[in-house]
């Protein structure tokens, strides 16, 4: 008698199981979810076998261990179908310390997506969130973002357990102002055979065409940038919204820069097409790489 995961595995998107031919593995808050939609756009990419594109599959093996089974029913979301890549992408896997060797051992021969943005602007647009959401005078803290700013960190890590040809890092700011230069980029690191295909709200950003209906009536309508980004990735359309930044007092940008500088230096060397000049706050790290070479 076959096992209700064999089962479930031969209905309408069945096929062997199996590890995802890619996962996505960060950035947290650098448009990965509207890249991610982009990328499922394509008809050869598809998503896991699941309610939603992040499975957070490996966030709790922090408390517990990941036995084989708990493989095997990973790779019960991802069954193979000829000519479909099937994926995931969760922003923080690569942010937690422990995942990347976890995911090694579930798809070791997967390839890692990362999606990058500036760290400080990532921390001032946080922050600000943050603070929005303060009651009265209650303190939080913002100790998290700077370790999940820590790029070069993350990436090293990533590259302990696979090759430096198996991870593609983006930027977010590239994306946006060469959308079907990066897309295209992104396919032909995947693997897939059609890299001519790109979505129509790619295409419209590309020309510089205006805003999808949905995204221009929800400037119309005044609401939040937060809630226009959430609500744009959800549906795939239009590009990843930018979050409004708050300003910061000089004590915390030189604390920031203290921190993050040797990271973002740290990643040029791993990544060297990484363009540091998309980065304004780190405009000062780019005319030093550009000074070294000549």
């Amino acid at each position: 008698m076959r096992s209700r995961l064999e089962l479930m595995l031969r209905g309408p998107r069945g096929g062997p199981p199996g590890p995802p031919a890619y996962v996505g593995v960060g950035a947290l808050g650098s448009g990965t979810g509207w890249w991610h939609a982009m990328l499922l756009a394509h008809p050869e990419i598809a998503p896991p076998r699941a309610r939603r594109r992040a499975l957070h599959f490996f966030d709790r093996f922090c408390v517990e261990e990941m036995t084989d089974a708990d493989v095997a029913t990973y790779h019960a979301r991802f069954p193979r179908r000829p000519g479909v890549l099937a994926g995931e992408w969760t922003g923080r896997y690569m942010w937690d310390a422990w995942t990347p060797p976890l995911l090694h051992r579930a798809a070791p021969d997967g390839r890692l997506l990362v999606l990058l943005s500036d760290p400080i602007e990532r921390y001032r647009a946080v922050f600000g969130e943050r603070l929005a959401r303060r009651v009265g005078d209650d303190v939080f803290s913002t100790a998290d973002l700077v370790d999940r700013g820590s790029y070069a960190t993350h990436v090293a890590r990533l590259r302990r357990f696979y090759d430096a040809h198996q991870i593609l890092v983006l930027q977010l700011e590239r994306c946006r102002r060469d959308p079907l230069g990066q897309y295209e980029r992104t396919l032909d690191f995947l693997g897939v055979r059609d890299t001519s295909f790109a979505p129509r709200s790619l295409r419209r950003k590309a020309e510089g065409r205006p805003e999808s209906q949905v995204v221009s009536t929800m400037l119309r309508l005044g609401l939040p940038a937060g809630t226009r980004r959430r609500v744009a990735e959800r549906l795939g359309r239009g590009t990843a919204q930018p979050r409004t930044p708050v300003p910061l007092w000089p004590d915390i940008e030189t604390a920031l820069h203290t921190a993050l500088d040797p990271e973002v230096e740290g990643l040029h060397e791993l990544v060297p097409d990484l363009d540091l000049t998309l980065w304004p706050n780190f405009a000062h790290l780019a005319a030093r790489a550009g000074a070294l070479q000549s």
